[in-house]
């Protein structure tokens, strides 16, 4: 099973070294835009083993045989994720004083939009397997 996992989590291991292949190659650039590069790291990571804790608890979910548990999984992975984003956004303003990074949070963003649509894509090629589906 974790093999599997592994072989399906594949495009997002890619995605996350693509962003921080970005991020170190166009660092100065990127600075000169305005972007926090020590944000956009950290964001990047943060994201990541979010959306391997949710593909993981999602997939749980998805080869149970109770309905209820998918369900059960999405809600707890979309939970998971909301909070601690709030919760990183959180600390980063206090911890910015205020002073937060528009550029990088928004960038952030669209980050997350595409490790959800990868996370999606996987767990709908897992559910087709499955032979009730």
């Amino acid at each position: 099973m974790i093999q599997s996992l592994v072989k399906k989590f594949i495009p997002v291991i890619g995605l996350f070294l693509l962003v921080n292949m970005v991020v170190f190659i166009f660092g100065n650039s990127l600075k000169e835009y305005g972007f926090n590069i020590g944000f956009l790291i950290v964001a990047n990571a943060i994201l990541f083993i979010l959306t391997f804790l949710g593909f993981y608890i999602q997939t749980k979910g998805v080869r149970s045989t109770n309905v209820n548990a998918f369900i059960r999984g999405i809600y707890s992975s979309l939970l998971l994720k909301m909070f601690v984003i709030v919760a990183a956004i959180v600390i980063y303003i206090v911890w910015m004083g205020g002073a937060v990074d528009t550029p990088s949070i928004l960038t952030s963003m669209g980050i997350y939009l595409v490790y959800t649509f990868l996370e999606v894509i996987q767990l709908m090629k897992i559910a087709r397997k499955k032979p009730d589906a």
